[in-house]
């Protein structure tokens, strides 16, 4: 039996941490006993009720730690470290997973030999109403080394995301634990180097939009992705201009553009393809 590590960091979280848990614990992989659940919530010394209703679950699949801590990626660095899954994702307080999550990348990891995996791109509003979606086109190795994605192009959806332990190797705990805003960029540029973000066309996760967001802080977010990024070249800039075109066409052509890099689920078969 696989096991999968969830992270999620969080700070003075009460409002919308109940709905994440339940979201991870909830899952029908978990519930039917097809997956190990290794939950990790690393608790920043929330001042407000985030620690009280995380204990009132009392799930043996949650390992708890609240300390101080550097920030959201500080927080992150630790849980990496204690985690011990076969597969790996974090999700923050306020962000869900879809209730087949966990069933879909299972079905992927396990018959597909995928290392590293994104799904459609979801959006919440602030009162968990599914609001927005749509399928990525490509995730090119180069251009996400450039920071191209968030800049020129969609960002990589986090909350979607999901990639094997063997990966955790190229993240430095104390690297990541520096970054207030782009730790995201951090780690899929540090993935990007040896392995393809692979597409599998199924709603597996959401990211809210509300207020307080560190995503909201754009301006800094991207000053640290500068930081690291790798200068791009005439391929890359030629590359990104196609890219942008593709992103906003029809989920057809995307598809036609991308087949191995897609998967979809094919009900004749029966299986994911």
């Amino acid at each position: 039996m696989k096991k999968i590590s969830i992270i999620t960091p969080c700070l003075n979280a009460e409002k919308y941490i109940v709905e994440t848990v339940e979201s991870v614990i909830g899952q029908t992989a978990v519930q039917s006993g097809r997956v190990e659940l290794e939950y990790i919530i690393c608790d920043g010394l929330s001042k407000d009720r985030t620690v009280e209703r995380i204990q009132s679950f009392d799930c043996p699949f949650i390992k708890l730690l609240s300390e101080s801590d550097l920030g959201m990626y500080h927080a992150l660095s630790k849980g990496l470290r204690l985690a011990t899954g076969d597969i790996c994702a974090y999700v923050n307080a306020g962000d869900y997973y879809s209730r087949h999550a966990f069933d879909i990348i299972l079905d992927l990891f396990e018959s597909k030999q995928v290392k590293w995996l994104t799904g459609l791109n979801v959006n919440y509003n602030d009162r968990s109403q599914f609001v927005a979606s749509f399928l990525p086109f490509k995730y090119r190795k180069n251009l996400l080394g450039c920071g191209y994605y968030g800049k020129k192009l969609p960002f990589v959806q986090q909350e979607s995301t999901f990639w094997s332990k063997e990966l955790n190797a190229l993240i430095d705990p104390y690297t990541l634990s520096t970054f207030q805003y782009a730790g995201d960029f951090y780690i899929w540029r540090q993935f990007a180097a040896v392995e393809q973000l692979k597409i599998v066309e199924a709603y597996l996760g959401g990211f809210r939009l509300h207020k307080g967001q560190l995503s909201e802080n754009l301006k800094a977010y991207m000053a640290e992705m500068a930081s690291i990024e790798t200068k791009a070249g005439i391929k890359e800039l030629l590359t990104v201009q196609f890219d942008r075109i593709i992103w906003k066409r029809e989920p057809r052509l995307k598809k036609l553009l991308n087949r191995d890099g897609l998967f979809r689920y094919d009900h004749q078969l029966q299986k994911w393809v």
